[in-house]
């Protein structure tokens, strides 16, 4: 089941991303309209049974609309450290689309939903969603965002991070 979900949502978002860049291609006013990105985050879990602290490095790929809006693809790992017996419930591994709106020419707001999946058996798959604030320039984001993890047995977790991210240009750009 876990993997047809994720089947399912992989091409979805593939084809989100591959409409919109041959939509928006023609008519984008923005000097780098797609780029790929790598984060790095820290942050703390809400709930003291999913560690201490959570390392979560990502890849995300940002698709800008115009100067002010862009749509995000995000994917990466969530590692809980520590916890009360040492032992992590469960890392998970995200899938989540997203939109950045900006104010100014580098403060934003961006809202994000997905999935997360658990790594262990019998871990589960999360409805995940994560609303950010962060500085982004052409090379580098850092953002402060919470992230919330839904599950179907009505148990929800979370976690408060920073992330800090490296954007690469396309080739020839």
């Amino acid at each position: 089941m876990k993997k047809n979900i994720l089947k399912g949502v992989m091409a979805a978002a593939a084809l989100t991303f591959i409409s919109f860049s041959g939509a928006f291609a023609q008519t984008n006013d923005v000097d780098h309209p797609t780029r790929l990105s790598v984060g790095v985050g820290i942050g703390v879990p809400t709930k003291s049974y999913m560690g201490d602290v959570v390392l979560a490095p990502d890849l995300r790929v940002q698709h800008d609309l115009s100067n002010r809006t862009s749509l995000t693809l995000t994917t990466g790992y969530y590692g809980f450290v520590g916890g009360p017996d040492g032992n992590p419930q469960s890392d998970l591994i995200p899938l989540k689309a997203g939109a950045k709106f900006f104010f100014g020419n580098t403060f934003y707001v961006q809202r994000e939903v997905g999935a997360a999946f658990g790594t262990r058996d019998g871990a589960g798959t999360a409805f995940a969603w994560a609303p950010s604030l962060g500085y982004a320039n052409n090379k580098w984001d850092l953002a402060l965002r919470y992230e919330g993890f839904e599950y179907k047995n009505d148990v929800s977790n979370g976690m408060v991070a920073v992330r800090l991210a490296y954007a690469f240009k396309r080739p020839g750009k």
